[in-house]
């Protein structure tokens, strides 16, 4: 129920102005010093990326280290390769709020899912490894939006909490308490 004396008012707030979620499978090519025999392992490590919003959508840059743990020299030697993987996602917006300003606006990008390795495949010619990673993101875009609001002045109440004693709530509560304990 809207009382008589009660007006609206606009508020302009920094809000989410819009969203947007994708998950992604990338290969990558790892060429080791040494030509792999065997392949022991792969993750990832030192991941971190940024989103700018481009129109209706957020590009993320990220990075990220790629470590390969592999065999050579016919399975009688193991190290590690490392190389540092730069990648880049276009993640459309969902939900843009029609009445947002976009001029200064902030981008959140969170993880989803980290990159994670899926597989490392040995191309025993070449002596490359394709490496598949997968990761989930989630861009939101913070910008300026209107709200209505309805403000009004507020009703008197007969009671209140405060009206209680503190007697009256600790007989009250030890009684509920007895009750439920049997």
């Amino acid at each position: 129920m809207i009382a008589k004396d009660s007006i609206c008012r606009e508020i302009i707030t920094q809000a989410i102005c819009g969203k947007g979620t994708k998950y992604t499978t990338e290969t990558f090519t790892l060429k080791p010093e040494n030509p792999p025999t065997t392949v022991g392992g792969c993750w990832v490590m030192n991941h971190h990326c940024s989103g700018t919003l481009i129109d209706d959508l957020v590009e993320i840059h990220g990075r990220f280290d790629l470590n390969l743990w592999y065999s050579y020299h016919d399975n009688s030697e193991t190290t590690v390769a490392k190389d540092s993987v730069d990648y880049t996602i276009q993640v459309p917006l969902e939900e843009l709020d029609p009445k947002g300003t976009f001029e200064e606006t902030s981008v959140d990008v969170r993880m989803l899912q980290d990159p994670n390795c899926l597989d490392a495949v040995l191309n025993e010619d070449t002596g490359e490894v394709a490496v598949t990673i997968e990761m989930g993101h989630q861009a939101e875009l913070i910008g300026r939006t209107k709200l209505w609001v309805m403000v009004c002045d507020p009703t008197p109440k007969k009671e209140s909490y405060s009206d209680y004693s503190e007697s009256y709530l600790d007989e009250e509560s030890v009684e509920e308490s007895s009750s439920t304990v049997r």
